[in-house]
Protein backbone atom coordinates (compact mmCIF):
# COMPACT_ATOMS: atom_id res chain seq x y z
CA UNK A 1 0.00 0.00 0.00
CA UNK A 2 1.08 3.57 -0.60
CA UNK A 3 0.92 4.26 3.13
CA UNK A 4 3.54 1.61 3.90
CA UNK A 5 5.79 2.95 1.18
CA UNK A 6 5.48 6.47 2.54
CA UNK A 7 6.29 5.17 6.01
CA UNK A 8 9.52 3.54 4.79
CA UNK A 9 10.52 6.64 2.86
CA UNK A 10 9.81 8.73 5.91
CA UNK A 11 12.18 6.71 8.08
CA UNK A 12 14.92 6.79 5.45
CA UNK A 13 14.70 10.52 4.88
CA UNK A 14 14.52 11.29 8.59
CA UNK A 15 17.80 9.54 9.22
CA UNK A 16 19.46 11.88 6.74
CA UNK A 17 17.81 15.25 7.08
CA UNK A 18 15.18 14.96 9.82
CA UNK A 19 11.44 14.83 9.60
CA UNK A 20 9.85 17.33 7.27
CA UNK A 21 6.35 18.63 7.14
CA UNK A 22 3.89 17.55 4.44
CA UNK A 23 4.79 20.50 2.21
CA UNK A 24 6.95 18.45 -0.14
CA UNK A 25 5.16 15.09 -0.21
CA UNK A 26 2.76 13.84 -2.82
CA UNK A 27 -0.32 14.77 -0.78
CA UNK A 28 0.08 18.51 -1.24
CA UNK A 29 0.50 21.41 1.20
CA UNK A 30 -0.10 20.88 4.88
CA UNK A 31 -2.55 23.07 6.77
CA UNK A 32 -0.07 23.21 9.68
CA UNK A 33 2.76 25.55 8.62
CA UNK A 34 3.94 25.88 12.23
CA UNK A 35 5.03 22.22 12.41
CA UNK A 36 8.77 22.02 12.99
CA UNK A 37 10.79 20.64 10.09
CA UNK A 38 12.76 18.45 12.49
CA UNK A 39 11.83 16.52 15.63
CA UNK A 40 14.26 16.59 18.54
CA UNK A 41 15.56 13.06 19.28
CA UNK A 42 16.64 14.20 22.77
CA UNK A 43 13.05 15.06 23.71
CA UNK A 44 11.25 12.65 26.04
CA UNK A 45 8.22 12.81 23.76
CA UNK A 46 10.18 12.01 20.58
CA UNK A 47 8.79 8.43 20.23
CA UNK A 48 5.14 9.55 20.33
CA UNK A 49 5.79 12.67 18.25
CA UNK A 50 7.46 10.54 15.59
CA UNK A 51 4.66 7.99 15.61
CA UNK A 52 2.07 10.75 15.22
CA UNK A 53 3.92 12.32 12.31
CA UNK A 54 4.38 8.99 10.55
CA UNK A 55 0.84 7.70 11.11
CA UNK A 56 -1.33 10.82 11.09
CA UNK A 57 0.37 13.94 9.73
CA UNK A 58 2.08 12.40 6.71
CA UNK A 59 -0.64 10.04 5.40
CA UNK A 60 -3.71 12.05 6.46
CA UNK A 61 -2.48 15.64 6.76
CA UNK A 62 -3.92 15.51 10.29
CA UNK A 63 -2.47 16.86 13.49
CA UNK A 64 -2.84 14.71 16.61
CA UNK A 65 -2.27 17.07 19.55
CA UNK A 66 -1.94 15.70 23.08
CA UNK A 67 -0.19 18.70 24.66
CA UNK A 68 -3.39 20.77 25.09
CA UNK A 69 -2.58 24.22 23.84
CA UNK A 70 -4.59 26.92 25.65
CA UNK A 71 -5.68 28.33 22.30
CA UNK A 72 -7.22 25.02 21.20
CA UNK A 73 -9.48 24.24 24.18
CA UNK A 74 -12.30 26.00 26.00
CA UNK A 75 -10.59 27.30 29.12
CA UNK A 76 -13.96 28.02 30.74
CA UNK A 77 -13.72 24.37 31.78
CA UNK A 78 -11.28 23.26 34.46
CA UNK A 79 -9.07 21.12 32.22
CA UNK A 80 -5.71 19.37 32.51
CA UNK A 81 -3.55 17.81 29.77
CA UNK A 82 -3.51 14.13 28.97
CA UNK A 83 -0.59 12.20 30.44
CA UNK A 84 2.08 10.93 28.06
CA UNK A 85 1.28 7.27 28.79
CA UNK A 86 -2.46 7.72 28.22
CA UNK A 87 -1.73 9.72 25.08
CA UNK A 88 0.32 6.82 23.73
CA UNK A 89 -2.58 4.44 24.34
CA UNK A 90 -5.10 6.79 22.78
CA UNK A 91 -2.91 7.40 19.75
CA UNK A 92 -2.44 3.72 18.94
CA UNK A 93 -6.06 2.82 19.75
CA UNK A 94 -7.42 5.65 17.59
CA UNK A 95 -5.46 4.24 14.66
CA UNK A 96 -6.39 0.63 15.48
CA UNK A 97 -10.10 1.12 16.22
CA UNK A 98 -10.95 4.04 13.96
CA UNK A 99 -8.59 4.80 11.09
CA UNK A 100 -7.59 1.20 10.36
CA UNK A 101 -11.25 0.16 10.55
CA UNK A 102 -12.37 2.55 7.83
CA UNK A 103 -9.36 1.73 5.67
CA UNK A 104 -10.26 -1.96 5.89
CA UNK A 105 -13.93 -1.61 4.95
CA UNK A 106 -13.23 0.87 2.15
CA UNK A 107 -10.62 -1.52 0.76
CA UNK A 108 -13.28 -4.24 0.70
CA UNK A 109 -15.92 -2.03 -0.88
CA UNK A 110 -16.41 -1.77 -4.62
CA UNK A 111 -14.99 1.73 -4.54
CA UNK A 112 -13.65 4.25 -6.97
CA UNK A 113 -10.94 6.91 -6.82
CA UNK A 114 -12.79 8.82 -4.09
CA UNK A 115 -12.18 5.93 -1.68
CA UNK A 116 -8.40 5.75 -2.02
CA UNK A 117 -7.76 8.33 0.68
CA UNK A 118 -11.09 8.19 2.49
CA UNK A 119 -9.85 9.29 5.90
CA UNK A 120 -7.61 11.95 4.37
CA UNK A 121 -10.60 13.41 2.60
CA UNK A 122 -13.27 13.04 5.28
CA UNK A 123 -11.33 12.66 8.52
CA UNK A 124 -10.69 15.56 10.90
CA UNK A 125 -7.66 17.77 10.39
CA UNK A 126 -6.97 17.81 14.11
CA UNK A 127 -7.59 15.53 17.07
CA UNK A 128 -7.09 17.17 20.43
CA UNK A 129 -6.67 15.13 23.61
CA UNK A 130 -7.62 16.53 27.01
CA UNK A 131 -6.82 14.65 30.19
CA UNK A 132 -9.82 15.67 32.28
CA UNK A 133 -13.54 15.57 31.56
CA UNK A 134 -15.32 18.75 30.48
CA UNK A 135 -17.98 19.35 33.12
CA UNK A 136 -20.66 21.97 32.61
CA UNK A 137 -21.32 23.07 36.18
CA UNK A 138 -24.52 24.91 35.25
CA UNK A 139 -26.27 21.97 33.59
CA UNK A 140 -24.46 19.15 35.37
CA UNK A 141 -23.61 17.53 32.04
CA UNK A 142 -20.31 16.09 30.89
CA UNK A 143 -19.01 16.65 27.38
CA UNK A 144 -17.37 13.49 26.03
CA UNK A 145 -16.23 14.90 22.71
CA UNK A 146 -16.59 17.85 20.40
CA UNK A 147 -16.52 18.20 16.61
CA UNK A 148 -15.82 21.70 15.34
CA UNK A 149 -16.52 22.84 11.80
CA UNK A 150 -15.74 19.48 10.23
CA UNK A 151 -12.07 20.05 11.03
CA UNK A 152 -11.31 19.28 14.66
CA UNK A 153 -12.35 16.62 17.18
CA UNK A 154 -11.62 17.02 20.89
CA UNK A 155 -11.62 13.96 23.16
CA UNK A 156 -11.92 14.56 26.90
CA UNK A 157 -11.16 12.45 30.01
CA UNK A 158 -8.21 10.72 28.34
CA UNK A 159 -6.54 10.19 31.73
CA UNK A 160 -9.44 7.87 32.59
CA UNK A 161 -8.57 5.52 29.73
CA UNK A 162 -8.37 1.93 30.99
CA UNK A 163 -7.53 -0.74 28.42
CA UNK A 164 -8.78 -3.41 30.84
CA UNK A 165 -12.37 -2.18 30.60
CA UNK A 166 -13.81 -2.28 27.09
CA UNK A 167 -17.22 -1.03 28.23
CA UNK A 168 -15.66 2.14 29.61
CA UNK A 169 -13.46 2.52 26.53
CA UNK A 170 -16.62 2.49 24.42
CA UNK A 171 -18.57 4.82 26.69
CA UNK A 172 -15.77 7.36 27.03
CA UNK A 173 -14.02 7.26 23.68
CA UNK A 174 -14.84 4.93 20.80
CA UNK A 175 -18.56 5.64 20.65
CA UNK A 176 -17.60 9.31 20.81
CA UNK A 177 -15.14 8.91 17.90
CA UNK A 178 -17.82 7.43 15.64
CA UNK A 179 -20.34 10.01 16.85
CA UNK A 180 -18.12 13.00 16.11
CA UNK A 181 -16.79 11.55 12.85
CA UNK A 182 -20.32 11.14 11.54
CA UNK A 183 -21.00 14.77 12.38
CA UNK A 184 -18.13 15.56 10.01
CA UNK A 185 -19.60 13.29 7.32
CA UNK A 186 -22.91 15.11 7.76
CA UNK A 187 -21.15 18.39 7.05
CA UNK A 188 -19.85 16.93 3.78
CA UNK A 189 -23.17 15.35 2.80
CA UNK A 190 -26.31 16.39 4.66
CA UNK A 191 -28.35 13.69 6.38
CA UNK A 192 -31.70 12.73 4.80
CA UNK A 193 -34.31 15.47 5.19
CA UNK A 194 -36.98 12.98 6.17
CA UNK A 195 -34.94 11.60 9.08
CA UNK A 196 -35.98 14.47 11.32
CA UNK A 197 -39.63 13.70 10.63
CA UNK A 198 -39.44 10.27 12.31
CA UNK A 199 -39.44 11.76 15.82
CA UNK A 200 -40.71 15.19 14.93
CA UNK A 201 -42.17 16.89 18.00
CA UNK A 202 -40.42 14.56 20.45
CA UNK A 203 -37.03 16.27 20.66
CA UNK A 204 -36.23 18.01 23.94
CA UNK A 205 -33.15 20.23 23.60
CA UNK A 206 -33.56 21.80 27.04
CA UNK A 207 -34.20 18.79 29.30
CA UNK A 208 -32.67 15.76 27.59
CA UNK A 209 -30.00 15.53 30.32
CA UNK A 210 -32.66 14.77 32.94
CA UNK A 211 -33.62 11.52 31.18
CA UNK A 212 -32.13 8.06 31.50
CA UNK A 213 -31.10 6.24 28.33
CA UNK A 214 -33.42 3.34 29.09
CA UNK A 215 -36.40 5.73 29.31
CA UNK A 216 -35.45 7.60 26.14
CA UNK A 217 -35.57 4.34 24.18
CA UNK A 218 -39.29 3.87 24.78
CA UNK A 219 -39.78 7.16 22.88
CA UNK A 220 -37.63 6.01 19.96
CA UNK A 221 -34.22 7.40 20.95
CA UNK A 222 -31.26 5.08 21.35
CA UNK A 223 -29.86 7.34 24.11
CA UNK A 224 -31.10 10.33 26.06
CA UNK A 225 -28.60 12.51 24.21
CA UNK A 226 -30.19 11.42 20.92
CA UNK A 227 -33.38 13.17 22.06
CA UNK A 228 -31.62 16.55 22.10
CA UNK A 229 -32.13 17.19 18.36
CA UNK A 230 -32.27 15.29 15.09
CA UNK A 231 -28.61 15.80 14.18
CA UNK A 232 -27.51 14.20 17.47
CA UNK A 233 -30.14 11.51 17.01
CA UNK A 234 -28.72 10.55 13.61
CA UNK A 235 -25.11 10.15 14.71
CA UNK A 236 -26.06 8.48 18.00
CA UNK A 237 -27.84 5.72 16.09
CA UNK A 238 -24.72 5.08 14.00
CA UNK A 239 -22.23 5.33 16.85
CA UNK A 240 -24.17 3.06 19.20
CA UNK A 241 -24.92 0.47 16.54
CA UNK A 242 -21.29 0.23 15.44
CA UNK A 243 -19.88 -0.45 18.93
CA UNK A 244 -22.74 -2.66 20.18
CA UNK A 245 -22.79 -6.42 19.85
CA UNK A 246 -25.94 -7.92 18.28
CA UNK A 247 -27.04 -9.02 21.76
CA UNK A 248 -26.52 -5.56 23.22
CA UNK A 249 -28.42 -3.91 20.36
CA UNK A 250 -31.31 -6.34 20.73
CA UNK A 251 -31.46 -5.53 24.44
CA UNK A 252 -31.75 -1.81 23.61
CA UNK A 253 -34.61 -2.56 21.23
CA UNK A 254 -36.34 -4.69 23.86
CA UNK A 255 -36.02 -1.84 26.36
CA UNK A 256 -37.66 0.40 23.77
CA UNK A 257 -40.82 -1.73 23.90
CA UNK A 258 -41.40 -1.22 27.63
CA UNK A 259 -42.85 1.52 29.77
CA UNK A 260 -41.17 3.22 32.72
CA UNK A 261 -42.22 5.22 35.74
CA UNK A 262 -40.64 6.99 38.72
CA UNK A 263 -42.20 6.40 42.12
CA UNK A 264 -41.39 7.36 45.71
CA UNK A 265 -40.47 4.41 47.92
CA UNK A 266 -40.06 4.66 51.69
CA UNK A 267 -36.73 3.50 53.06
CA UNK A 268 -38.43 0.65 54.90
CA UNK A 269 -39.73 -0.73 51.58
CA UNK A 270 -36.69 -0.25 49.37
CA UNK A 271 -35.45 -3.84 49.71
CA UNK A 272 -38.80 -5.18 48.51
CA UNK A 273 -38.80 -2.67 45.65
CA UNK A 274 -35.33 -3.79 44.58
CA UNK A 275 -36.40 -7.42 44.45
CA UNK A 276 -39.82 -7.33 42.77
CA UNK A 277 -38.36 -7.71 39.26
CA UNK A 278 -39.24 -4.21 38.01
CA UNK A 279 -36.50 -2.17 39.72
CA UNK A 280 -34.05 -0.34 37.44
CA UNK A 281 -32.29 2.27 39.55
CA UNK A 282 -32.57 4.88 42.30
CA UNK A 283 -32.55 8.34 40.75
CA UNK A 284 -32.84 10.49 43.88
CA UNK A 285 -32.62 10.14 47.65
CA UNK A 286 -34.29 12.28 50.32
CA UNK A 287 -32.78 12.22 53.83
CA UNK A 288 -34.51 12.78 57.14
CA UNK A 289 -33.36 15.22 59.84
CA UNK A 290 -30.72 12.75 61.02
CA UNK A 291 -29.21 12.53 57.55
CA UNK A 292 -30.45 9.00 56.92
CA UNK A 293 -32.32 8.14 53.70
CA UNK A 294 -36.07 8.32 54.24
CA UNK A 295 -37.49 8.28 50.70
CA UNK A 296 -36.04 6.99 47.46
CA UNK A 297 -37.18 7.97 43.99
CA UNK A 298 -37.10 4.71 42.05
CA UNK A 299 -37.15 4.22 38.30
CA UNK A 300 -38.92 0.97 37.45
CA UNK A 301 -40.65 -0.83 34.61
CA UNK A 302 -44.36 -0.21 34.21
CA UNK A 303 -46.19 -3.51 34.75
CA UNK A 304 -49.61 -4.72 35.77
CA UNK A 305 -49.95 -4.77 39.57
CA UNK A 306 -52.56 -5.91 42.07
CA UNK A 307 -54.29 -3.68 44.60
CA UNK A 308 -51.29 -3.99 46.92
CA UNK A 309 -48.87 -2.87 44.27
CA UNK A 310 -47.38 -6.34 43.77
CA UNK A 311 -46.38 -7.07 40.15
CA UNK A 312 -48.65 -9.58 38.39
CA UNK A 313 -47.28 -12.36 36.21
CA UNK A 314 -48.72 -14.40 33.36
CA UNK A 315 -49.20 -18.17 33.33
CA UNK A 316 -45.53 -18.69 32.46
CA UNK A 317 -44.33 -16.52 35.33
CA UNK A 318 -43.36 -13.52 33.22
CA UNK A 319 -44.02 -9.93 34.19
CA UNK A 320 -46.81 -8.26 32.21
CA UNK A 321 -45.19 -5.10 30.85
CA UNK A 322 -47.28 -2.04 30.03
CA UNK A 323 -46.15 0.64 27.58
CA UNK A 324 -48.70 3.46 27.64
CA UNK A 325 -46.89 6.24 25.78
CA UNK A 326 -48.53 5.37 22.41
CA UNK A 327 -45.08 5.22 20.78
CA UNK A 328 -43.44 2.11 19.35
CA UNK A 329 -39.88 2.88 20.42
CA UNK A 330 -38.42 -0.19 18.74
CA UNK A 331 -40.04 0.57 15.40
CA UNK A 332 -38.84 4.18 15.51
CA UNK A 333 -35.24 3.20 16.25
CA UNK A 334 -35.28 0.58 13.50
CA UNK A 335 -36.68 3.12 11.07
CA UNK A 336 -33.85 5.50 11.95
CA UNK A 337 -31.27 2.74 11.58
CA UNK A 338 -32.56 2.01 8.08
CA UNK A 339 -32.10 5.67 7.12
CA UNK A 340 -28.55 5.67 8.51
CA UNK A 341 -27.68 2.49 6.59
CA UNK A 342 -28.95 3.96 3.34
CA UNK A 343 -27.12 7.24 3.88
CA UNK A 344 -23.70 5.69 4.60
CA UNK A 345 -23.95 3.21 1.73
CA UNK A 346 -25.27 5.70 -0.82
CA UNK A 347 -22.83 8.51 -0.21
CA UNK A 348 -19.74 6.84 1.28
CA UNK A 349 -19.94 3.17 0.20
CA UNK A 350 -19.94 2.15 3.88
CA UNK A 351 -21.84 -0.98 4.86
CA UNK A 352 -22.84 -0.43 8.50
CA UNK A 353 -22.84 -4.15 9.27
CA UNK A 354 -19.38 -4.55 7.74
CA UNK A 355 -18.26 -1.54 9.78
CA UNK A 356 -19.63 -3.08 12.98
CA UNK A 357 -18.04 -6.48 12.27
CA UNK A 358 -14.68 -4.80 11.77
CA UNK A 359 -15.01 -2.78 14.98
CA UNK A 360 -16.19 -5.71 17.11
CA UNK A 361 -13.48 -7.95 15.70
CA UNK A 362 -10.86 -5.52 16.96
CA UNK A 363 -12.48 -5.00 20.37
CA UNK A 364 -13.41 -8.57 21.27
CA UNK A 365 -12.43 -12.15 20.66
CA UNK A 366 -14.90 -13.39 18.01
CA UNK A 367 -15.96 -16.79 16.71
CA UNK A 368 -15.73 -18.04 13.12
CA UNK A 369 -18.87 -16.08 12.22
CA UNK A 370 -17.52 -12.85 13.66
CA UNK A 371 -19.69 -12.89 16.78
CA UNK A 372 -18.07 -11.75 20.05
CA UNK A 373 -17.33 -14.59 22.46
CA UNK A 374 -18.40 -14.47 26.10
CA UNK A 375 -16.58 -15.83 29.14
CA UNK A 376 -17.88 -15.51 32.71
CA UNK A 377 -20.85 -13.48 31.42
CA UNK A 378 -18.61 -10.89 29.76
CA UNK A 379 -17.22 -10.40 26.27
CA UNK A 380 -13.51 -11.18 26.02
CA UNK A 381 -11.41 -8.03 25.64
CA UNK A 382 -9.17 -8.63 22.62
CA UNK A 383 -6.67 -5.97 23.68
CA UNK A 384 -5.63 -8.20 26.59
CA UNK A 385 -5.24 -11.35 24.49
CA UNK A 386 -1.98 -12.71 23.01
CA UNK A 387 -1.10 -11.75 19.46
CA UNK A 388 -1.04 -14.43 16.77
CA UNK A 389 2.60 -13.77 15.93
CA UNK A 390 3.86 -13.84 19.54
CA UNK A 391 1.78 -15.49 22.29
CA UNK A 392 3.91 -13.75 24.95
CA UNK A 393 2.79 -10.29 23.80
CA UNK A 394 -0.75 -8.92 24.18
CA UNK A 395 -2.49 -6.95 21.45
CA UNK A 396 -2.31 -3.68 23.42
CA UNK A 397 1.40 -4.15 24.14
CA UNK A 398 1.98 -4.88 20.46
CA UNK A 399 0.20 -1.62 19.58
CA UNK A 400 2.30 0.29 22.10
CA UNK A 401 5.51 -0.96 20.49
CA UNK A 402 4.55 1.06 17.42
CA UNK A 403 5.50 4.05 19.58
CA UNK A 404 8.19 2.68 21.88
CA UNK A 405 10.29 1.32 19.03
CA UNK A 406 11.16 4.93 18.21
CA UNK A 407 13.09 5.09 21.49
CA UNK A 408 15.88 3.08 19.84
CA UNK A 409 15.60 5.27 16.77
CA UNK A 410 16.05 8.39 18.91
CA UNK A 411 19.22 6.90 20.34
CA UNK A 412 20.55 6.17 16.85
CA UNK A 413 19.92 9.76 15.77
CA UNK A 414 21.65 11.13 18.86
CA UNK A 415 24.69 8.94 18.18
CA UNK A 416 24.83 10.22 14.60
CA UNK A 417 24.80 13.82 15.82
CA UNK A 418 27.74 13.31 18.20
Amino acid sequence: MKRNLLYSLLLLSSALVGFTSCNDDEFGDTIFPEVSDKLDPTSATFPLDTFLMANYLIPYNMRFDYKMSDTEVNMEYNLIPASYEKSVDMAVLTKYLWYDVYEAIIDRATGDARDEFFMKRYGPKMIMLVGSPAINEASGTEERGLAEGGVKITLYAVNELDVNNMNDLNDLFFRTMHHEFNHILNQSVAMPDDFQEISSGSYDPMNWQTKEDIVARTSGFITAYASKDYSEDFVEVIANYVVSTPEQWERYLLEATRGYEEVDVNASEITQARNDGTFIMITETTNDVTGRPSVYKVLRYTVERDENGTPLRDDEGNLIYVDSDALDGRALIEQKLAKCREYLMTYFAIDMDDLRREVLGKMYVVDADGNPVMQDDAYINKLLQPTVSDPTVTVIDSLRTQVTRFEDYAEQLQNQQQ
